[in-house]
């Protein structure tokens, strides 16, 4: 077994940390295996990354014989024990159920039921819509978010490497293998950032100005939309484009914007207990029964649910759900939900500010 220790000279974003827990609590994990079976293969590499009192540093265990890892993993077991927070990329879905299954086969204390996950992977998969990523490979967002990262094998290509350092055990393979570990889990440094896009779903949003636009489409009819500009409490670490329903969005840094469509036109308000209204033709809306006294009988018929509606003419925004009531639609059967946009929305901060953040999330989830 061989064991690398080294002083790391980097300084990540401590205070997302410290945020959650001090510093001491966190350790930081990278595993390499020699296949993707926990049942038929082992680990034959562990990389921690940790916190001193002067700065962070890096230790690394491994197998150089191909027949210690119960060695590798008993060492790193007892380094490892006091920790609180285990800090991955993806290690909820391989590295921990890994590490456990390894520890399991050699009768040792599961580590994993111990400490907490901290998997930097979630923290960026849920606006995955809003990246427009190829992929959320840890190198692709070390990538975006412009670590300097240039070593660019993969896991899989060290298999290769690490079986043909146990035939011969030259030093570049060596290198090649640490090197490699050694990235993975110092780049979980960097990408502590991607733990400020959760600000995007606390909608801590400042609305900074609302405006609205006119414009005209490609078929020559003239349009509107709504601008609305706002600001986070922090900036995010890579820009966000993105769109859903005809709607926009654009963050830099801790400024964004967001572009609505804005109809202005007659909508219909339709009532559900359609059996007790009447619908009346020339008027073309709906009257309930108790005032069908004041309306000739040839004037009126039993509404019907495509009838009972009254109309309305007014600057409508859309929503995706019952987000805001009372609802309109442009007919019966449509699948298209507004909601009134009053004076009262327009000069309200605080509606502004709900309403970016629900469009946000639409965008997101679309």
């Amino acid at each position: 077994m061989r064991i690398v220790t080294k002083r790391i000279n980097f300084s990540p974003r401590e205070e997302l940390l410290t945020a959650i827990a001090p510093l001491s609590d966190f350790l930081f994990l990278d595993i390499e295996t020699t296949g993707l079976s926990a049942e038929q293969n082992a680990i034959y590499l562990i990389g921690c990354v940790y916190c001193q009192s002067d700065g962070w540093d890096l230790i690394q265990w491994m197998d150089t014989s191909g027949k210690e890892e119960k060695e590798i993993l008993s060492s790193f077991l007892l380094f490892a024990s006091g920790y609180r927070y285990l800090v991955h990329y993806n290690g909820e879905r391989f590295d921990l159920p890994f590490l456990k299954k390894r520890l399991q086969a050699h009768s040792l204390q599961d580590l994993t039921e111990q400490v907490r996950s901290l998997d930097l992977y979630k923290a960026v998969v849920p606006y995955r819509k809003l990246l427009g990523l190829p992929d959320y490979k840890q190198q692709t967002l070390e990538a975006l978010l412009d670590t300097g990262r240039t070593e660019a094998e993969s896991g899989g290509d060290l298999v290769r490497v690490y079986r043909k350092y146990i035939a011969d055990p030259e030093p570049e393979l060596l290198e090649r293998l640490l090197s490699h570990n050694e990235a993975d889990v110092t780049g979980l440094l960097s990408l502590l950032p991607l733990l400020v896009y959760s600000d995007l779903d606390q909608a801590e949003f400042k609305v900074r100005r609302a405006q609205a636009n006119y414009y005209t489409d490609y078929d020559g009819a003239r349009r509107e939309e709504l601008f609305i500009f706002f600001s986070l409490k922090r900036p995010i670490p890579a820009p966000v484009y993105a769109s859903a329903d005809h709607c926009f969005v654009k963050i830099e840094n801790d400024s964004g914007v967001l572009k609505i469509p804005l109809y202005t036109e007659v909508m219909k308000y339709f009532y559900a207990n359609y059996k007790d209204y009447y619908y009346l033709p020339e008027e073309d809306m709906a009257v309930h029964k108790y005032l069908s006294s004041y309306v000739e009988k040839k004037r009126r018929v039993q509404a019907k649910p495509e009838t009972c509606y009254t109309r309305k003419s007014a600057s409508f925004l859309p929503q995706w759900d019952l987000y805001r009531t009372p609802f309109f639609k442009r007919e019966y059967g449509d699948k298209e939900l507004f909601f009134e946009f009053t004076d009262e929305c327009k000069r309200d901060r605080g509606f502004l500010a709900e309403y970016a953040a629900y469009v946000l999330m639409h965008i997101k989830q679309a």
